[in-house]
């Protein structure tokens, strides 16, 4: 984690943020959008292909965003309703919002652009995760937002750098996760050859341009990272029960969609990251059980 320096001697404690929750609006439940119009002849083939062979990992990615956003909901109670929840809040709700949008771009074919809000996804429940011991930081911000700058004529609302870069460390699934999508998502060599020319070999690179084409291996990976994001923002959200008092009657609900959720991803083999350390010491990701189709040979790809 890292915001503004502080003067090595400065042992006060910041009072809490002045702002008042007036309120949060949360919708009463969580569907991931529909099929979006004018998508080409390769993307409604992805959609319609994502529907049938990934059904189960779309279901229980809406159900993952429905227990969270009547998790959240619960936040609105009165004492529950401060700053402290809605530092919480705030990062929590891009999380849901990137996870949303990361479904539905890979089940129209878009896997690439998906991986920028996985790794965007992995940052913001990891700064959930981080924030109630680093609250200060929070309070911090919060005192000099939304000032007047004089030299801007502006409104001053301050960047209050915040990365959770350890909490990210510690957490075995979300390391590798964030590992991954970020190597796959920047211009990388490696992975920019697996989304457009996958086919390529020592002899050939049959180039795709923007391919759309449906791709069961990739759909397998993001998905059960978004799977796996999810649940464990559902855990760190539980675990602050002051900010977001669920019922016990919720609270079992959600333990048992994790179970559900956990349990669909242990059946059986499907495409996955794991981290190798080569013989020179280099961490490098393996790919394994990737296939563009259910019924190819399974190969594993060292990046």
């Amino acid at each position: 984690m890292t915001s503004g320096p502080r003067d090595a001697g400065d042992e006060m404690p910041i009072l809490d943020p002045p702002q008042r929750v007036s309120g949060m609006r949360v919708r009463a439940g969580w569907v991931l959008l529909g099929k979006p119009a004018g998508l080409s002849a390769d993307a409604e083939d992805a959609w319609r292909q994502s529907g049938f062979q990934l059904s189960g990992d779309l279901r229980l990615i809406e159900a993952n965003l429905d227990w969270q956003a009547k998790l959240a909901a619960t936040g609105y109670q009165p004492a529950a309703r401060n700053m402290r929840m809605a530092s919480l809040a705030s990062l929590w709700s891009r999380a849901l919002s990137s996870t949303s949008d990361a479904a539905s771009l890979y089940r129209r074919g878009a896997y690439q652009s998906a991986l920028p809000l996985v790794r965007q996804a992995v940052e913001l429940v990891a700064a959930q995760i981080a924030l109630p011991a680093e609250y200060e930081e929070f309070k911090a911000w919060s005192h000099e937002a939304y000032g007047r700058h004089t030299a801007t004529r502006s409104e001053d609302i301050g960047l209050g750098h915040f990365f959770a870069g350890e909490a990210i460390a510690q957490d075995e699934q979300l390391r590798l996760i964030y590992r991954g999508a970020s190597d796959f998502a920047r211009p990388n060599f490696g992975p920019t050859a697996l989304f457009v020319a996958g086919e390529a070999s020592h002899q050939r690179y049959p180039l795709v341009f923007a391919d759309e084409a449906f791709h069961f291996g990739w759909a397998q990976l993001i998905g059960g990272w978004l799977l796996r994001i999810g649940v464990r923002q559902l855990h760190a959200s539980l675990h602050v029960r002051g900010q977001f008092p669920a019922d016990d009657a919720l609270r079992a609900s959600i333990v048992e969609h994790v179970r559900e959720v956990e349990a669909h991803l242990d059946d059986g083999p499907r495409c996955q990251l794991e981290e190798v350390t080569d013989e020179d010491g280099r961490r490098r990701h393996l790919l394994v059980e990737f296939r563009r189709q259910p019924t190819d040979a399974a190969k594993r790809l060292l990046l």
